[in-house]
């Protein structure tokens, strides 16, 4: 069949394995994270004064488009994430380890990434807890940042830092709704 598609889709470990065996070479996957304070205020949707307010409603498109309150949309997004893409796709069995190390995780928002300090605080290996940064990471609700060094070996070497890509999550998974 000749022609241009465009598929999209929600789930990057949904798609990447199967769209790249079928159409190699003919692909492009782009990454659509949530919105960044730039693009929020370019559309005149964020004034300045109110940068702390959207830290902790987050930057999620669905709490823009639809109007909802980030106390309904990240338990139901949060609780969908766990159902399909951690349990479903991924089959992690115990989801309340999972869950505990994901709250952990949004506790260690900006410090240095400590696989076995965190494996002893959830009780699994650190092998386990390699693999669920690993899915965080693919699924796009962290991201770790390497330290800049101008030696390379450093660079490898050191561990990185760990965040959240939303930081409305991170907040829901805290409890946190304000600055207070």
């Amino acid at each position: 069949m000749n022609g241009r598609f465009i598929i999209t889709g929600s789930q990057s470990m949904l798609l990447s394995d199967k769209v790249s065996q079928t159409l190699a070479g003919r692909t492009a996957i782009l990454k659509l994270l949530p919105f960044s304070m730039s693009e929020l205020k370019a559309a005149g949707i964020c004034e300045r004064k109110d940068y702390e307010e959207w830290i902790f409603k987050g930057f999620y498109p669905r709490t823009f488009d639809q109007s909802l309150k980030p106390e309904d949309f990240y338990p139901f997004y949060y609780e969908t994430y766990l159902q399909r893409d951690v349990r479903e796709i991924q089959n992690v069995r115990d989801l309340g380890k999972f869950s505990d190390f994901v709250k952990l995780c949004a506790g260690r928002v900006g410090q240095l990434l400590d696989y076995s300090s965190i494996s002893n605080d959830v009780g699994v290996s650190v092998n386990t807890i390699r693999g669920w940064i690993s899915l965080l990471e693919a699924s796009y609700v962290i991201f770790l940042l390497r330290p800049y060094s101008s030696n390379m070996n450093k660079r490898v070497i050191k561990s990185p830092k760990l965040y959240f890509t939303d930081t409305g999550l991170a907040a829901f998974l805290l409890d946190i709704q304000n600055a207070n």
